[in-house]
């Protein structure tokens, strides 16, 4: 009979990169975190066993829950170990705004609002890890999983409410209906460029890719810039 958690076929990922570790279990963990990343991001949550990981990490069959107790805290430990720092950065540059601009006695400016919350989130497809975990977080903010959903509402919510509270005190002629839907097309935007399906680089040809941080800051950011700073679309500001 075949194991519950066990999938029909063995399902790839690359090799986990090795890390040095003063301790082995550590080493380990890592292993399994960069296992886990690289296969929920490839196939998706619900499609990838604890013991798929393992096999992927090259690790025992009993290590995933050994060091992180379920698959749904081994999916959190893969999203805190790359989002703890960039919320960070996120919160760090909106107080800064909203600070300067308390200074100045002026709403923030919308450019520097959506710079401090789409920024560093970009700019971690620069590298190998943060294209692999962009992958991921494109995948999971459309993931229907009641494991994901409540993940990324908890990962995300604080430094999110902070950016609706910055970017409508840097828009106060919207609506609050408007200003939804324009907070909507920022994440539409910086969720479909972290997802990265091969979908525009189809259509265009190769030269083009999604995983270009600083071509999309050089190029979307003033699109969203100019967006969010329009008039009202009711004429009334």
């Amino acid at each position: 009979m075949q194991h519950p958690e066990e999938p029909r076929q063995a399902l790839t990922s690359p090799a986990p990169r090795r890390r040095r570790a003063t301790v082995p279990g550590d080493e380990t963990r890592e292993r399994l975190l960069d296992a886990a990343e690289a296969l929920f991001a490839a196939h998706g949550y619900s499609n990838v066993s604890t013991r798929d990981i393992a096999e992927a990490a090259r690790a025992n069959p009993a290590a995933a829950h050994y060091h992180f107790g379920s698959k749904e805290a081994l999916l959190e430990a893969v999203f805190r170990r790359r989002l703890d720092a960039v919320n960070a950065e996120r919160t760090r540059l909106l107080d800064v705004c909203l600070a300067e601009a308390a200074a100045a006695g002026r709403p923030p400016a919308v450019a520097a609002v959506l710079e401090a919350f789409v920024a560093p989130t970009l700019r971690m497809g620069a590298t190998e890890e943060g294209h692999r975990f962009n992958l991921l977080a494109g995948r999971s903010s459309t993931d229907p999983s009641p494991e994901v959903r409540r993940l990324v509402f908890a990962v995300y919510d604080e430094v999110g409410r902070r950016f609706v509270d910055a970017a409508t005190a840097a828009c106060p002629d919207l609506s609050k209906e408007e200003l939804f839907w324009r907070i909507a097309c920022v994440y539409g935007a910086m969720m479909y460029i972290r997802a990265d399906n091969g979908r525009l680089e189809h259509l265009f040809g190769p030269g083009f890719s999604l995983s270009d941080g600083e071509g999309a800051l050089r190029y979307a950011m003033p699109f969203l810039v100019a967006g969010m700073a329009a008039p009202p679309a009711d004429g009334e500001g």
